[in-house]
């Protein structure tokens, strides 16, 4: 349905000054998985996989090696899906608006393209088949390090860098750990000092880790238990395959008498790796102090 002239009367007659827009948060999921690119000619992606050989065998002097191993490989093929936005401005409208409607709507429909894309694959972590789902507790450095010494101590070792993503309430609490008045805990001030100015970024490394802080992350509400699914993982568990990034365009529909704005991609986000990561289910309520 096309935005008309009523749609935005505040618009009209309240663009005084600069137009404001809801503020939204960083996209996080396309930029930490693992980006892979669907050639044109192709309807899907295939990752090979080789399967580990065994153990060598012992061997005795002067005698001829007669067992031998053979090769395996599996894999997985993966394909994307499109997704888009739009939005129409009236002739009417933008003559009467003060602010650049077309200005305003391509910067909307990108914040909606990429919004999309980050949930879509946030929601990939609780697909996870191993974790640990502690809903009801809060998100503490053990927890977190606990998942790296999984990932580090099974049967296939899954290789650095490791990334997690959490929610921005659940990062809270890394905080709180490293703040020696709350917890009486014996951290140098000077690592203190540089975590407690800086987590915000979404940037420092605990036991080796970078961590994320993701806001589109969603809630997983079980009665009374408000709860988000993080993540801690291998950038190869996850793919974000593109088929073609964000396209933006600009078409006037003359029978409408306006313009239509709107975005276009085509991808996928996949799990492609499960033993590469583990889901991380932790209470997600709004820090009080």
């Amino acid at each position: 349905m096309a935005t008309v002239a009523t749609d935005l009367a505040n618009g009209q007659i309240a663009f005084v000054d600069a137009a404001r827009y809801t503020l939204e948060h960083s996209v996080v999921a396309p930029n930490v998985f693992n980006k892979l690119t669907l050639e044109p000619g192709n309807v899907s992606k295939f990752i090979p996989k080789f399967g580990a050989l065994s153990d060598a065998s012992d061997l005795t002097d002067g005698i001829d090696m007669t067992s031998e191993q053979t090769l395996t490989i599996s894999g997985t093929a993966h394909t994307t899906d499109e997704a888009g936005c739009k939005v129409i401005i009236t002739r009417k409208l933008r003559n009467q608006l003060k602010a650049d409607a077309y200005a305003a709507a391509g910067k909307l429909v990108g914040f909606s393209m990429g919004r999309k894309m980050d949930r879509d694959g946030l929601a990939l972590f609780s697909g996870l088949s191993k974790g640990i789902d502690a809903g009801g507790t809060v998100l503490s450095l053990g927890y977190h390090c606990a998942a790296v010494a999984q990932l580090q101590g099974q049967s296939e070792p899954v290789g650095w860098p490791l990334i997690a993503v959490y929610h921005p309430h659940q990062v809270n609490a890394f905080v709180d750990q490293l703040s020696v008045a709350a917890n009486g805990m014996n951290f140098p001030s000077e690592l203190v000092m540089e975590k407690l100015r800086n987590w915000w970024r979404g940037q420092d490394k605990y036991y080796g880790t970078q961590i994320f802080v993701a806001g589109n992350m969603q809630n997983n509400t079980s009665g009374t238990t408000t709860g988000a699914t993080g993540a801690l993982f291998s950038r190869a568990a996850f793919i974000y395959l593109e088929g073609w990034a964000p396209e933006n365009w600009v078409e006037e529909d003359k029978s409408l008498r306006g313009w239509e704005i709107g975005i276009v991609a085509d991808y996928g986000m996949v799990e492609e790796e499960d033993s590469y990561g583990r889901f991380m289910n932790f209470d997600n309520t709004a820090p009080s102090s």
